[in-house]
């Protein structure tokens, strides 16, 4: 025997997971493949099967239904397709405020992608030989930035070591486990005519906090001024009492330069451009990690290279300043109702096939910037299903006698 588990087992003296299997199993017969991973994170916090391992090998095919798309043609290897399974069950499990390595499923396959992989390994070498190297992960939209920054923050808090995750956007820091704004956690000025120090005390909770972190993690700061990063600097220098860039810590920046630039009021492109972090004299003591992979557009890769030259300048414009769209992007327009029939037929070719296989249909949509234009195409995508329109009208009522006046909005909420 391996562990004091394996013999307790065999000896039995403990519970198998056989309830926890029927469970699944019944599950899996009729559960999408979102909801039975919700269901298998919610199992293993709250039923503590003897053996993860042993569950995660008889339903990852279950799992994977909606990779199989991907296999079919071979985007992803199978190592691929199972760690981001796995980041699908941690992004569960940290709904629950646990991870995945707390469970004993394979940690290894968590980060599969070349590049992401690459980094991983780069910038936890540094935080465990306490390098005190600083990196900037240049990565456009789409490219998982995300799930490795949550794979690195897992992974260092999982072993008892102190992670700190800030963002230049609240919208940013409320995405990753235990994030803040940078403004919030390091007290950055925002008027800088006044004050160019982050407002810490040396001898505070956050300045210990800072001292004993092995990494810390800034998303977007493509959109921060170079001022705040700077006041970042000589905040760390200052607690860490180092001439080193960043006070020598790990310090990990991201951000895609061809999306939003900093927010100035009135400001012109010569001000916006010398306000970027790319222009200050902090950039060029980074080490430069590349996410190029579009994960969303995996299956269209010319897609993908198209989007790169736009962000990059590299697509041509025409005299007016603006880009032509390829061809095979643009529907022509003919008259309101031709041009709306052959956008429905692009994206939803067979409406009868929709209602009988609904995996065929989950993967596609249509964004459209006003909500009248949404209900108006819902609408007519309705009406081509088969069968008869039946509306059904909820009845809704407040329990409580003295919540009479409730909005209607609020009762079908």
């Amino acid at each position: 025997m391996e562990s004091f588990r394996e013999a307790a087992l065999a000896l039995g003296l403990l519970q198998f997971n056989t309830y926890i299997e029927e469970t699944l199993e019944e599950a899996a017969a009729f559960q999408m493949p979102s909801a039975l991973i919700l269901l298998f994170a919610t199992l293993l916090v709250y039923c503590s099967p003897t053996d993860p391992t042993i569950l995660w090998r008889k339903f990852e095919l279950d799992f994977s239904r909606d990779y199989e798309l991907h296999k079919q043609y071979n985007d992803y290897s199978p190592a691929q397709i199972r760690g981001l399974i796995l980041a699908d069950i941690n992004r569960s499990l940290q709904q629950i405020s646990t991870t995945i390595a707390a469970y004993q499923l394979p940690l290894d396959d968590l980060v599969s992608v070349d590049q992401q992989k690459y980094a991983y390994d780069t910038i936890l070498q540094a935080c465990f030989a306490s390098q005190g190297h600083s990196f900037f992960i240049d990565g456009p939209g789409s490219t998982s930035k995300t799930f490795l920054y949550r794979s690195l923050l897992a992974t260092l808090r999982l072993q008892g070591f102190i992670a700190i995750a800030v963002a230049t956007s609240g919208i940013a820091a409320s995405i990753l486990p235990g994030g803040r704004t940078a403004h919030s956690r390091f007290k950055i000025p925002l008027d800088f005519s006044k004050n160019r120090t982050c407002q810490l005390s040396k001898q505070g909770s956050v300045a210990r906090l800072l001292l004993k972190s092995k990494l810390i993690l800034w998303d977007e700061a493509s959109m921060a001024k170079r001022a705040n990063i700077e006041a970042f600097d000589d905040l760390l220098r200052d607690i860490m009492e180092s001439k080193l860039p960043f006070g020598g810590k790990v310090v990990v920046f991201d951000g895609d330069f061809r999306q939003t630039l900093p927010v100035i009021e009135q400001a012109t492109k010569e001000i916006l451009l010398q306000s970027c972090f790319l222009n200050s004299p902090l950039w060029y003591k980074l080490h430069k990690l590349k996410l190029t992979e579009n994960m969303r557009a995996i299956l269209d890769p010319q897609f993908s290279e198209f989007l790169l030259r736009v962000g990059e300048g590299r697509e041509p414009i025409d005299f007016s300043g603006e880009i032509t769209l390829p061809r095979d992007l643009v529907i022509p327009y003919y008259d309101k109702e031709e041009s709306l029939n052959r956008l429905l037929y692009s994206v939803f070719p067979d409406f009868t096939l929709y209602s009988q296989d609904p995996y065929s249909m989950i993967n596609r949509c249509i964004l459209i910037p006003k909500n009248t234009s949404v209900d108006e195409l819902n609408d007519i995508m309705i009406r081509r299903f088969p069968g008869e329109l039946q509306t059904y009208i909820s009845f809704d009522k407040t329990v409580d006698q003295w919540h009479q006046g409730d909005y209607e909005d609020f009762l079908n909420s």
